[in-house]
């Protein structure tokens, strides 16, 4: 027989033999109870809501392993739902399962699975990281919010005039709440009025444009250095931008939930920062 076919045929026969042997029912499994993995596991995007147009991307990284002599970590598999989609050997460096979500849809579960083997022994698994969670829409929910603030303006002049002014405003969709100077600031007919009182009433609108989640808002505040109070009291100078010094910002926590592609989706919580700025 030509010996470049004896040595195939030798090598076929031993890759069939070492393949049987870890698979072979009468060898005992590896003891994965004295084996430990430690890893960094990263995912890309972070969000929880996705759509198939996306990928998600999973780095395993400085992956660690105690285990007895002989146990060797041959790869790493990504598994979705208990079904494996990508193995790739092990040799110490970085892995990374760059995953398209276009056949996706629905609540998924990621899990990050090592491959054991050892001499004389049937091959194992061991778990290293579960419960890698993503939800994939057809279209991905907008969660949208828009800020409005009651203005009430009050002053008193040195000659006793009075100055008393109310009126709503409301975000525009670069996410700024516009006070218009000229309902902000006044000028007495006689004497001077060096300060205004502003009370600025806080309110929201939050809704889904694109799903039928629902929505409500659970509390709305004025920043670390003020009472945590949807009403907010100041007192300003009346001299236009001095409320733009106070760099005042707005904070809408909203809660949304509900069922949407006939998902059930754990409440999302989602603050909105709102900037408040004059307007000439």
């Amino acid at each position: 027989m030509n010996r470049i076919v004896q040595f195939i045929l030798i090598g076929i026969c031993c890759l069939v033999t070492s393949c049987a042997d870890h698979d072979d029912p009468k060898l005992a499994p590896i003891n994965t109870s004295d084996v430990k993995i430690r890893a960094s596991v990263d995912v890309q995007p972070t969000t929880k809501w996705l759509n198939p147009t996306e990928e998600i991307t999973i780095r395993v990284s400085d992956v660690s392993m105690s285990a007895p002599k002989g146990v060797v970590l041959r790869s790493i598999s990504l598994y979705e739902n208990s079904r494996m989609l990508m193995d790739k050997p092990f040799s110490g460096e970085t892995l990374e399962f760059k995953l398209p979500l276009s056949y996706m849809q629905g609540r998924v579960n990621f899990s990050i699975i090592g491959n054991l083997i050892q001499k004389n022994y049937r091959d194992a698994q061991i778990l290293i990281e579960d419960n890698i969670q993503r939800i994939v829409f057809t279209q991905t929910p907008k969660l949208e919010c828009k800020a409005y603030i009651n203005v009430t303006v009050k002053s008193v002049s040195t000659s006793g005039e009075e100055f008393s002014q109310w009126f709503n405003v409301e975000s525009n969709e670069a996410g700024v709440v516009l006070i218009p100077q000229d309902k902000l600031y006044w000028t007495p007919t006689s004497g001077t009025a060096s300060t205004i009182e502003l009370t600025l009433g806080g309110g929201a609108d939050t809704w889904s444009s694109n799903s039928t989640l629902e929505s409500e808002v659970t509390r709305i505040s004025w920043g670390s250095k003020y009472p945590n109070d949807p009403v907010l009291k100041l007192s300003i100078s009346n001299t236009p931008e001095s409320l733009n010094k106070e760099k005042l910002s707005m904070y809408v926590l909203a809660t949304y939930f509900g069922t949407t592609e006939n998902i059930t989706v754990e409440p999302q919580r989602l603050t909105t920062l709102f900037d408040i700025r004059e307007s000439k």
